[in-house]
């Protein structure tokens, strides 16, 4: 008997599932790329590989249509499969490349590092696949390593981050987060005094209502920090995966709410890798099919 779909490893997608996860990686990849920089035209704070290299000739010469075209080229070769060891590199330069030159400003953003990460992760994976035997089109266990490096990339990320906040509070985040409620007032009136809007008279209840109540704002941050620790459950199996991703969804939807912080390509992600959203309407289809009652026909199509 066949494992049920929700205990199946990570490792085990379809084919057509593969598809579509990279497709959509695909584009979600190209809109995260930041091609307006020319008004970075200094490094003064280095990040990163700015330590070593001057990033800052992009700003001057911006990528144009020729670098837009090349790089979307080699994405629709990585969404049908072609080389992707090769096809990713264009992706890969400019989201690492302007990614950083974005960050060495003074004021770094991590609101597209999970996409640079996960690009690096994948282009790793198969060009380490070619060290065995070079394919044009690499096998669909190459592709599953692929998305499965994905789901590890997405699981150290958040597990990283809560181990952060362990360390630098010496294990009292927890303890400390009712003083969150003036930065929550903080970053929500930053925002009124850049767009003239005012925030919403339910935040400044609610940040009343945490000083007024910590051990419900324990409760409530807490639970945040215990999703970002227990992410790796997400590599287990597909179940986990999914529960992984809405518990991620719904982390950065109420940090969106309550704290004005947006995350739009980290719920994408946890969408296109965890949630996999076709690969789970198929296996509802599929187990609708098999507990159909005896004698009930199909319907006509």
């Amino acid at each position: 008997m066949s494992t049920p779909w929700w205990k199946t490893r990570p490792l085990a997608y379809a084919g057509w599932e593969m598809v579509i996860m990279r497709g959509a990686f695909a584009v979600l990849v190209f809109l995260t790329i930041d091609w307006s920089i020319a008004g970075y035209q200094e490094q003064p704070h280095p990040n990163g590989i700015a330590h070593f290299i001057d990033l800052s000739a992009l700003a001057a010469n911006p990528p144009g249509a020729l670098a837009r075209g090349l790089t979307i080229a080699g994405l629709v070769g990585y969404t049908a499969g072609f080389l992707p060891a090769l096809t990713l590199l264009p992706a890969l330069l400019f989201s690492l490349a302007i990614g950083t030159l974005a960050n060495s400003q003074g004021a770094i953003n991590h609101s597209t590092q999970l996409v640079s990460m996960i690009l690096l992760g994948q282009t790793l994976a198969y060009a380490w696949s070619l060290r065995e035997k070079p394919r044009l089109f690499p096998t669909q266990s190459v592709h599953r390593l692929s998305v499965y490096v994905s789901l590890v990339v997405i699981a150290a990320s958040y597990v990283v981050s809560a181990a952060v906040k362990w360390t630098e509070s010496d294990g009292t985040w927890i303890w400390r987060t009712p003083h969150l409620a003036v930065q929550l007032l903080k970053t929500n009136y930053n925002d009124y005094y850049n767009t003239l809007v005012a925030p919403p008279a339910w935040l400044q209840q609610f940040t009343e209502f945490m000083v007024e109540n910590p051990w419900f704002t324990r409760v409530f941050f807490g639970t945040g920090l215990l999703i970002e620790s227990l992410a790796f459950v997400v590599l287990i199996n597909r179940r986990w995966a999914f529960i992984g991703g809405l518990a991620i969804v719904a982390l950065h939807v109420g940090i969106s709410k309550v704290m004005s912080l947006e995350f739009e390509t980290h719920i994408a992600v946890a969408v296109i890798f965890l949630l996999n959203l076709p690969g789970a309407a198929a296996a509802v289809a599929r187990w609708l099919r098999l507990t159909r009652p005896p004698g009930v026909l199909e319907p006509l199509t």
